[in-house]
């Protein structure tokens, strides 16, 4: 039989044990508890830190970059800053190199000036209608083998209107348009050339020429607009004083010996609406003077009138060898 102290000793360690089992168990279910709790926490957390980097600038996102991709940039940034440019933007337009695209001329409008009206008459009955209409068919007869076509506005004594000159002139698609015309010039002393462009001017003289010339203009006041900018910054400028140049030059050269009181006027821009509304380097000759007296006769010899239409013919080859160095058809 067990003692009284043997007794005492087994329930004290029954009650130690209890203690333990009851303590553990509370440390158990803290635990359950915590893990419980933490989980949600943690996600909640994880979440939160993905969500402000994502969200976040991309300036501000730091990654991790191979010193290779770390210079390409530097190069690429260094390169952007120094790209050179070939030339500041244009103030105004200018015309291009002719030597970059090469040009040819395929078709030439003669425009005899006026018909159907006398036009300039001398004391003697010489017409300007009748002179120009003259050396614009021997001008086609001596072109007739040269590698160009020619097409005249009007072939017989017939008024044609200057809308309808410059429409034919585009409408077929000419490479060059030349007028032909002459002048009537005070004092009746004067024998003189002079050559005409697309361009303002500011001579008396030279608007009243134009004034006269362009009394059936056929345009309106809502194309002012248009006009204007055909005068001053039209494309073809550059290339209608080069043919003006050119025409003058041999006009002068191959008439002075035969008519040594001749006058070189040279060439000038002015306001002619044949000159305006084509779309085309183009000029208007003014080829003699039948208001001088001595002048008029000269004009009533074919000889004379032959030497015009020669020169003119030079004038034009001129211009088509100073486009590419040659004559070439449909180059």
């Amino acid at each position: 039989m067990a003692t009284v102290d043997e007794t005492k000793s087994r329930l004290l360690r029954g009650v130690v044990q209890d203690n333990i089992e009851v303590l553990q168990g509370a440390k158990l279910q803290r635990r359950r508890r915590r893990k419980f709790l933490v989980k949600p926490w943690w996600t909640a957390g994880l979440l939160l830190v993905g969500s402000a980097y994502l969200l976040r600038p991309a300036s501000l996102v730091v990654t991790a970059r191979t010193p290779v991709a770390i210079a390409n940039q530097a190069t690429e940034t260094v390169n952007i800053e120094q790209t050179p440019e070939s030339a500041a933007p244009l103030a105004s337009p200018r015309a291009i190199d002719r030597g970059t695209i090469p040009l040819a001329i395929k078709r030439i409008v003669i425009d005899p000036g006026h018909g159907g009206e006398p036009g300039a008459t001398s004391a003697s009955g010489v017409a300007e209608k009748e002179i120009t209409l003259d050396v614009a068919l021997r001008l086609r007869r001596l072109l007739a083998d040269a590698p160009y076509e020619i097409l005249l506005t009007r072939q017989t004594d017939s008024r044609i209107s200057l809308d309808k000159r410059v429409a034919f002139a585009n409408e077929n698609k000419a490479d060059l348009f030349v007028s032909i015309h002459v002048n009537w010039l005070e004092p009746r002393t004067i024998r003189a050339l002079e050559t005409y462009y697309v361009g303002p001017s500011d001579d008396p003289a030279t608007l009243r020429l134009a004034s006269m010339e362009n009394k059936d203009s056929g345009y309106s006041l809502s194309d002012y607009k248009k006009i204007v900018e055909k005068i001053y910054i039209d494309a073809r400028h550059d290339e209608s004083r080069t043919l003006a140049k050119s025409i003058q030059t041999n006009l002068y050269r191959a008439l002075k010996p035969v008519n040594p009181a001749l006058e070189n006027r040279g060439v000038k821009s002015a306001p002619f609406v044949v000159l305006i509304g084509t779309q085309m380097p183009a000029i208007l000759v003014e080829v003699c003077c039948p208001s001088n007296d001595d002048e008029a006769k000269l004009l009533t010899k074919e000889d004379y009138r032959e030497s015009i239409a020669l020169a003119l013919v030079e004038g034009i080859r001129g211009y088509a060898r100073s486009l590419n160095g040659s004559e070439r058809k449909g180059s």
